[in-house]
């Protein structure tokens, strides 16, 4: 904290060596907060701070990189209220809700993301403009594919290390933000006992929103894999009359937002998931997403098996049927077989079988389905 004429300052500390990674001074400090990306590569510190005057209050996010050399630092100035900051689990991304009263029942959803896309021949091009190197313009003949080092385009994208506005959804009414485990979608939720319990799904990749509702939830619990989250309407553990114990229970959602699963209880107090061993780690998860199309295949021809086995389940009574049948069949032409001399014997030896005996004839008949007729002058 501050203190006299020093200011306050957030510390970034190697354990157990103790030695200072990083320090960043903060001045006119009201409140500060930490929010840790998952995997450590990130640090966001929201810094509440006031003028002189102490009557007007600002925000400023500080944002740390962590796996980068000096770990550098980016002030990210936000002018509305900030309630809640959030980074997306084994990713770059992070959302933040922020109005420009903290009371307000409207508010706005804002994503960034600490990595930035950009054309890999626009790097190169940047890159020889300070080294003093002037391009062509893809005019000449350079040996590259662009020609020279300004020229071309059409590279490859590449990620860089500078923050990025991706997107900001206005007035949603929510005052918790939850990201899955998986990472790519987030639940927006209005939770507490004055709130609505409007609960929003939305994919930050394919920009797909599905809302619901789960009324009096105060807690939201994602499972280890991503897959399924647990909205929960839960009294205090320490007893006494809980006035919304009607409520009390919790729902299963999938991730998409489809209902899957509702109990209710008299009295609710705790809801946990198992914990999870992470199997893959990143580089593994990398190479899966890379090669997705070959893994696509495997299972493709996997669901195609249990359709299979699903649909001899399936017809199972029906090929019954048809084989009953076709063994009746057999059994009476075995019958006939046997009663054959008998047959041609009533018959004067005439076979019904032989087709011999029979006389084909073809026959044509020409049928008029229609006629037209008309007079040329």
């Amino acid at each position: 904290p501050e203190v006299n004429n020093s200011p306050a300052h957030v510390d970034v500390i190697e354990i157990p060596s103790r030695k200072q990674l990083r320090q960043k001074n903060l001045f006119n400090v009201s409140k500060c907060s930490m929010v840790w990306q998952s995997d450590g590569q990130y640090l966001g510190v929201k810094v509440t701070r006031h003028t002189k005057s102490k009557k007007t209050l600002y925000n400023n996010i500080e944002l740390f990189r962590l796996n980068e050399p000096g770990v550098p630092v980016e002030m990210l100035d936000v002018k509305d209220a900030v309630m809640a900051l959030a980074f997306e689990p084994r990713g770059s991304r992070f959302a933040m809700i922020h109005a420009e009263n903290p009371s307000s029942t409207k508010v706005n959803v804002t994503f960034y993301n600490m990595k930035k896309k950009v054309d890999s021949s626009t790097l190169k091009s940047n890159a020889a403009k300070k080294k003093g190197v002037v391009g062509l313009g893809g005019g000449g003949k350079g040996k590259g594919k662009g020609g020279a080092a300004g020229g071309g385009g059409g590279g490859n994208m590449t990620e860089v290390s500078e923050l990025n506005k991706i997107e900001t959804l206005e007035g949603k009414q929510c005052n918790c933000i939850f990201w899955s485990p998986a990472g790519q979608t987030i639940l927006m939720g209005s939770l507490g006992e004055s709130s609505s319990g409007t609960l929003e799904f939305y994919d930050v990749v394919t920009k797909t929103l599905v809302v619901k509702e789960h009324y009096r939830c105060n807690q939201v619990l994602w499972d280890p894999s991503g897959r399924t989250v647990a909205t929960i309407v839960s009294q205090p553990i320490g007893g006494g009359h809980f006035k919304f114990a009607m409520d009390n229970g919790y729902i299963l959602w999938s991730f998409q937002g489809k209902q899957l699963y509702q109990q209710s209880y008299e009295t609710f107090y705790e809801f946990q998931w198992r914990p999870r061993e992470t199997l893959l780690s990143k580089t593994q998860v990398n190479k899966v997403r890379k090669n997705l199309k070959k893994y696509e295949k495997q299972f493709d021809m996997q669901d195609k098996e249990r359709q299979r086995a699903l649909k001899l389940e399936e017809t199972k009574g029906k090929r019954a049927q048809r084989t009953r049948y076709r063994t009746l069949v057999a059994r009476l032409r075995a019958i006939r077989a046997r009663q054959k001399e008998d047959r041609m014997a009533l018959l004067n030896g005439y076979d019904s079988d032989d087709d011999a005996n029979y006389i084909l004839r073809d026959t044509t008949i020409e049928t008029i389905l229609t006629t037209k007729e008309e007079t040329v002058v």
